[in-house]
């Protein structure tokens, strides 16, 4: 589930930088590109929504037993961060081709429908709606970074099982909870 969710986050997340270039959402030969983005973004919102549930049904696994509390305090919070993020950017990215204003397009999600506008739309205002999913989607790719440098560190210098625990055979650098 956590590499499905990163593989969807980080293709909507590149979609959007190819979105974010485009010249205007008003040209057809871009609605494919725009199609593909918000597709991808409501797989993440589905995805997320799925691991919640599972949540609710399986507790977080415990971090590793000698983790400082500020480690542990700062795990969850960029969890909670990532999460949070991870259904405010689709719902910003809805508002955007929700909002009235410039070819109000709603997305063929993969070919299969058409995403109904959300009425009303959580940011009614494109230009503010658009200015939120953007800003969102940067403050998105700093944590997934710092999310990353730290699954590292914890794999290759403190040499504990958190990375293990999210990758299917990766064993941990035989440290303190190897």
């Amino acid at each position: 589930m956590h590499w499905l969710g990163m593989a969807a986050l980080f293709a909507a997340l590149a979609a959007g930088l190819v979105v974010h270039r485009l010249a205007s959402c008003c040209q057809p030969q871009y609605w494919p590109t725009y199609n593909l983005h918000a597709s991808l973004g409501l797989t993440v919102l589905a995805l997320v929504a799925m691991r919640a549930l599972f949540r609710l049904l399986r507790p977080w696994p415990a971090l590793p037993a000698g983790m400082p509390a500020w480690q542990r305090l700062a795990a969850h919070g960029t969890h909670t961060a990532l999460y949070v993020l991870m259904v405010a950017l689709p719902v910003a990215g809805w508002s955007v081709v929700s909002a009235p204003g410039c070819c109000h397009i709603n997305p063929f999600v993969f070919g299969l429908f058409t995403l109904p506008s959300l009425d009303p739309a959580p940011l009614p205002d494109r230009a503010a709606a658009f200015a939120v999913h953007s800003t969102l989607a940067w403050i998105a790719m700093g944590l997934i970074a710092l999310h990353a440098a730290a699954a590292l560190l914890h794999h290759f210098v403190l040499k504990d099982a958190t990375l293990a625990r999210v990758t299917p055979g990766l064993r941990p650098k035989s440290g303190p909870d190897a």
